[in-house]
């Protein structure tokens, strides 16, 4: 068994050793690059899937786009030596070493084509780094010369290639291989069925990473939606329908003028996808943030939760807008150095926009509010802080408008906080009409204050309550309270408590509650007397 093992061990090595055996690709001459090609391609028909990219060095690919260049480069380098084994046997020996000019032709011809001549060639040509590769022309007109030889047998002494495409083109029907509008019939096959798969893939990954979304979210005891869940998978999906197409549309093999576009939109498409889930992300970490924010004590959470949401939108569509534009082949470099250099005149621009974001950091380090607290800005502006954003911050007035303030007003305004209040302030005179004897007065004061102390959210170490004047039409008693109470709807509950209790306790004392009142007399009256003055009544 162990030697067997060691023989089958040894023969890996070997095999694996003769393909790492691949001449250097100096390409200083026609010879050494024909050379070159057929020694890789030989490694790629005995199995080394490396040798074919090997190949690919000696080819002059520029015509290509860079997202194809691969792809179709090796379509070229196999329809290249398939040609060559069916011409003749190749001896390298009958190749220059030295060539005068840029260019060499081993093979050009004219071949017609359905009534038209067309021109092809096997050339090299010279580049700016002295290195001999196959020619453009020889990129463009090899996939015709091909087709003029493919029905020859293959030279004596070659080894032939022998692929899975072309086991598979030689069982399909005879139909697929013509043309109708621009690519063969078997490719438009293929192209549907890749539609397909596509397809069926998007909506497997769709169920399954919503479902396992869903189960995240209710682990995590946060409110997700189907909704939500519907715009957190649609971009997954998307990715995974346009990865699949970008993947298998190389292997249909088609020409670069038609797979160009194709792999270029589907490569847009991913990167649109990926920045749309990054964003989905986004929000569905927030969704988690604001959850723990509403069951934190801590305020200061409820702040950050939406900062934190706007902020990395903001970097993910800024870190997307790089990567879409490097798919369109945008000379993202150039762009983001012209930002460098405009990028005064954008801060003088901007400056606005500027003084708000640094607004919020100081919102964020000074803390002069949270969001549910009641707040009065410069004396103008009065509600409940809604939202802090990256730009404003939005207040929900008593009328129930929002107020959107910018957060560079913030830095220099005067900011009071009634949210902060440690105890809620109350105020008010009580009037009694005048005909209440002072004894009374003092046990209605005496009352109160037991009011009071009896209630649970008072502050008792601090109020005041005591005959305060003479009115015109009362006798005014000063009631002066705190609250000890979270929010302003608590504040008015134990407000009504309180001046509830009040009117009962004078109602049981016999307390008149004093209104302006006025008592006139008329002249001409029996048995009336002018007064001196008109008097005031109760």
């Amino acid at each position: 068994m162990r030697i067997c093992f060691l023989t089958l061990a040894f023969f890996l090595i070997s095999f694996s050793n003769s393909f790492a055996n691949y001449p250097e690709p100096t390409l200083k001459s026609p010879r050494q690059t024909m050379l070159y090609f057929l020694k890789t391609m030989k490694g790629y028909k005995l199995g080394d899937q490396n040798g074919i990219l090997l190949a690919l060095k000696a080819f002059d690919l520029t015509s290509f786009d860079e997202t194809t260049r691969t792809s179709s480069g090796k379509i070229v380098a196999t329809l290249l030596i398939q040609t060559l084994d069916r011409l003749e046997y190749i001896k390298v020996s009958n190749f220059p070493k030295k060539v005068k000019g840029n260019t060499w032709f081993y093979k050009k011809k004219l071949i017609e084509v359905k009534g038209d001549w067309k021109e092809v060639e096997i050339g090299m040509t010279k580049g700016l780094d002295q290195k001999w590769r196959f020619s453009k022309n020889t990129v463009t007109s090899i996939p015709i010369y091909y087709k003029s030889v493919k029905d020859r047998p293959v030279v004596k002494g070659v080894t032939q290639l022998f692929s899975f495409k072309d086991k598979l083109k030689k069982l399909m029907p005879n139909w697929t291989g013509n043309k109708s509008f621009i690519i063969l019939n078997g490719q438009w096959l293929g192209i549907f069925l890749l539609i397909f798969l596509a397809f069926l893939i998007d909506r497997i990954i769709r169920i399954y990473i919503g479902a396992l979304a869903k189960k995240v979210m209710q682990k995590k005891r946060v409110n997700y939606s189907d909704k939500e869940q519907k715009k957190f998978v649609f971009p997954i999906g998307l990715v995974a329908f346009s990865g699949v197409w970008t993947l298998g549309i190389r292997t249909l093999e088609l020409q670069d003028q038609v797979l160009s576009p194709l792999i270029r939109g589907g490569l847009i498409i991913v990167t649109l996808g990926f920045v749309m889930v990054a964003y989905q992300l986004v929000d569905l970490f927030s969704l988690y943030l604001e959850q723990k924010a509403r069951e934190s004590d801590n305020k200061f959470d409820d702040i950050l939760a939406p900062l934190f949401r706007k902020t990395a939108k903001f970097f993910v569509v800024a870190i997307g807008f790089i990567f879409i534009g490097d798919s369109l082949t945008l000379d993202m470099k150039s762009i983001i150095a012209g930002l460098g250099i405009g990028g005064l005149a954008f801060a003088l621009a901007a400056k606005d926009t500027i003084g708000n974001i640094f607004g919020s950091l100081t919102v964020l380090l000074d803390r002069p509010f949270r969001i549910g607290d009641w707040v009065h800005i410069d004396g103008t502006v009065e509600g409940m802080v809604e939202e802090v954003g990256l730009r404003s911050t939005r207040i929900r007035t008593f009328y129930d408008s929002l107020i959107t303030l910018p957060n560079g007003r913030l830095t220099n305004a005067h900011i009071d906080n009634y949210g902060q209040r440690k105890y809620r302030r109350f105020t008010t005179k009580v009037g009694v009409q005048y005909d209440t004897s002072p004894e009374k007065l003092e046990e209605f004061c005496q009352g109160i204050r037991q009011i009071i102390k009896d209630h649970e959210f008072t502050r008792k170490d601090y109020f005041h309550v005591y005959f305060n004047g003479f009115n015109n039409s009362s006798l005014d008693i000063l009631v002066y309270v705190f609250w000890q109470v979270p929010n302003w709807a608590k504040e008015l509950e134990e407000k009504h408590r309180f001046l509830m209790d009040i009117l009962k306790l004078g109602n049981k004392m016999g307390i008149d509650f004093a209104f302006p009142t006025q008592t006139i007399h008329l002249q001409g009256q029996d048995n009336f007397e002018t007064p001196k003055s008109s008097p005031v009544g109760l």
